[in-house]
């Protein structure tokens, strides 16, 4: 079963698409314990053959008393494997990958990693908007846009800049009723920092808000509202956190197209001291949008990073001094060196993280963008993350173009964290794994992991439920063992395809009848 693309408004642009592959209950649920297959090509990185493990259902228009429970089968047979591949939908529901060394006699990867010196983008396959980066001694964190998707604020931790593996999530579902639960909403920014001994996420929701912690693996303290006033105007969105050499933090505010300012964060996290309006910047929409603002200072320059807009564009500014006077500033342009790739599939990445200096010199940004070709879109997977060197020519910084080749690896340590992508689960622990998340607030109390041990249930009301995973590959196989408690022979279990609309484009299922 071959599955495309659907269209989704979850992001901020008409243009945006996302796609999704769900387990699935249609109404009237046929009962039965049955396994299903979908096998896709693989992928030509090499012959390994890949299953996706799919552990969970959306239950759609089914009577309150309806249950699925999901597990997975042959877990004796299944070690983890690192692989490089790309799948074709960005959203999915109860998704795995998993190499079968059994059929295939290929060596454990890591005897190689020190001697592989590259890396291909993107590092954060599937959709991880937004980016926001932080180092603290020689770990590095990763946060971005949640948008609808809960528990929200997903962190991230690599070691080597290449390799992540998630952490954490700032905001738990049941406590984000001021949060809008509809796509396209949701928490915008995820702008994860270090000041004052604690680890912050500033994020804008109806409002500007933070959470903090003393380890970026939680607890999180509870969201607290970031307050404005007449001077400073709204917080806006797409904010960010620059820190001075002296420790001094100062908040990045993105209001709309043509509001663009500075202001000190006090200890408490609020803003103190007085704004400094930079609106000039994009006071006649130079840069689009100019939004998603960074910062970074190198010998004395301080350099402002504002982006075009959702489909790209990242420019740059730079002064001597934190001043609103225009005439204290420099326009340096495009922030990208042009792309002379034409096989590159990420060829507009913006809305790039604050560039940060390794300890060999180095300067790296992470940046998104849509993947596409002349003749294959894979836009649906939404703004994947890739990973770029900074270079600088004199007191001008370059980030490196685009490519489709291996591209020049940090010179960091070896990790132990594998390539990032969707994770197997047999459900046998007590809590749900950090991988998992919801469509919708409603959705995150309607699955149970007691009532069944070594099973997820998902329970919906007279509508659907789901659990998903964020997609990473183009090609993938799937395997999943569903045990469905239904009313009559109409009732239906299986995957499904569908768009943003949630007309569902292809099925794979098993029915009452089938028994």
């Amino acid at each position: 079963m071959q599955f495309g693309f659907y269209q989704n408004n979850k992001f901020e642009s008409e243009k945006d698409t996302i796609c999704c592959i769900r387990f699935f209950i249609l109404r009237e649920l046929g009962s039965g314990d049955n396994k299903m297959t979908c096998t896709f090509p693989t992928h030509s990185f090499g012959q390994i053959k890949i299953r996706v493990y799919l552990s969970a259902i959306s239950l759609l228009n089914v009577k309150t008393d309806t249950k699925a429970d999901m597990k997975l089968q042959n877990r004796e047979a299944i070690s983890r494997y690192c692989v490089s591949l790309k799948v074709a939908t960005a959203l999915m529901l109860g998704f795995f990958t998993n190499a079968l060394h059994a059929q295939n006699k290929t060596p454990d990867s890591s005897i190689f990693y020190n001697d592989v010196k590259t890396y291909v983008n993107p590092v954060l396959p599937g959709d991880h908007p937004d980016p926001t980066l932080l180092k603290v001694g020689s770990d590095f964190y990763h946060c971005g846009s949640s948008f609808h998707f809960n528990p929200y604020l997903a962190v991230y931790h690599s070691k080597d800049l290449v390799h992540w593996e998630l952490i954490s999530r700032v905001v738990p579902s049941s406590k984000a009723g001021w949060v809008t639960d509809l796509p396209s909403v949701g928490i915008w920014q995820g702008a994860i920092t270090y000041f004052y001994d604690s680890y912050w996420i500033f994020f804008s929701a109806n409002g500007q808000w933070f959470c903090k912690a003393s380890s970026p693996y939680g607890p999180w303290t509870e969201a607290v509202e970031v307050k404005t006033n007449a001077v400073t105007g709204p917080l806006g969105y797409d904010n960010s956190i620059f820190i001075d050499d002296d420790g001094k933090p100062y908040m990045l505010i993105k209001n709309l197209q043509k509001v663009n300012r500075l202001q000190a964060l006090g200890r408490n996290g609020q803003l103190t001291d007085t704004v400094i309006n930079l609106d000039w910047i994009n006071a006649n929409l130079r840069y689009s949008w100019g939004e998603g603002p960074v910062m970074c200072k190198r010998n004395g320059y301080y350099y402002y990073f504002p982006a075009g807009d959702v489909m790209g564009g990242q420019y740059v500014l730079r002064t001597k001094e934190l001043t609103s006077d225009s005439t204290k500033w420099e326009r340096l342009g495009d922030f990208f060196k042009p792309v002379t790739d034409s096989q590159t599939g990420f060829s507009r990445p913006n809305h790039i993280s604050a560039p940060l200096q390794l300890s060999d010199s180095t300067w790296w940004t992470l940046g998104q963008s849509y993947e596409r070709y002349e003749h294959d879109d894979w836009s649906g997977m939404g703004r994947q993350t890739s990973l770029f060197q900074v270079l600088w020519e004199g007191d001008r910084p370059w980030g490196i173009a685009p490519s489709s080749q291996p591209l020049h690896k940090p010179d960091l340590p070896q990790s132990g964290i594998l390539w990032q992508s969707v994770q197997s689960d047999f459900f046998e622990k007590d809590s749900l794994n950090v991988c998992w998340h919801f469509l919708s607030r409603k959705n995150a109390a309607q699955y149970s992991l007691q009532s069944r041990k070594g099973w997820v249930r998902l329970t919906p009301d007279s509508n659907k439920t789901s659990l998903l995973q964020k997609e990473t590959d183009h090609f993938y196989s799937a395997v999943t063992r569903v045990q469905c408690y239904g009313k009559d022979t109409g009732d239906q279990a299986g995957i499904y395809l569908t768009n943003g609309n949630q007309t569902v484009n292809a099925i794979l299922c098993t029915t009452l009848s089938a028994f």
